[in-house]
């Protein structure tokens, strides 16, 4: 009889230990959910989306000429990369690589933002994951400022990630374009001023025509 009450016993506490166990593990999952919830709340989105991929460079000394390199850091090859510009006249896409470009700088043409498009023929031909491709774009002398901005890359599977901080070239503002002016319009200022002090600075002449101090003698 002690033994078959042993035995209950036994049986009741490992089915007791069984639950606790199971309760755990269902907490464990509701505070991972959580943690996970409060991250996705906390980390920018961009950051969230363009952990797989890189892109480095931008402009050259002399702002003209723009040259990006694109890692792939995921699973999935990259098949297309968009790049916005501002008065891009030429750019370049790996080989076999397609590539379109709006509002580039023609005569006649309005200046406005545009986007460089550049698309691979298939997903063999992309940029396959741990490798890279560069890409360069010409833009115009003038009307166009080094800016930091989001370029967008889809993958083979779908997957569309804007990719932050990338150099690109942008639209100036009116104090980009009229700063060179105001700076000119300063130094003016500050010449002109100068001369007015100066002037005021300088001893009287006496009605005599000598400076003030001295005294003609007269004759006999």
């Amino acid at each position: 009889m002690r033994l078959e009450q042993s035995g209950v016993g036994v049986i009741r506490t490992a089915a007791v230990r069984e639950r606790a166990g199971r309760k755990a593990r269902l907490a464990a999952k509701v505070r991972a959910r959580a943690v996970a919830s409060y991250l996705t709340i906390l980390v920018p989105a961009w950051a969230a989306e363009d952990r797989n991929v890189t892109i480095t460079g931008g402009a050259d000394a002399s702002g003209h000429t723009y040259t990006w390199r694109v890692a792939n850091l995921g699973a999935s090859s990259i098949v297309e990369v968009r790049f916005p510009h501002y008065r891009a006249g030429l750019f370049f896409a790996p080989q076999s690589w397609s590539s379109e470009c709006t509002a580039l700088v023609h005569v006649g043409v309005k200046n406005e933002p545009g986007v460089c498009t550049a698309r691979a023929g298939s997903p063999g031909e992309g940029i396959a994951p741990g490798r890279f491709a560069t890409f360069s774009m010409q833009v115009a002398p003038a009307g166009a400022k080094r800016g930091r901005g989001e370029a967008t890359v889809r993958l083979a599977d779908g997957t569309e990630m804007r990719v932050g901080g990338v150099e690109l070239p942008q639209a100036e503002g009116l104090g980009d374009k009229y700063v060179s002016l105001i700076g000119l319009g300063l130094v003016f200022m500050i010449f002109i001023l100068a001369q007015a002090i100066r002037k005021r600075r300088k001893p009287a002449m006496p009605a005599g025509g000598g400076p003030a101090g001295e005294r003609g003698f007269r004759s006999g």
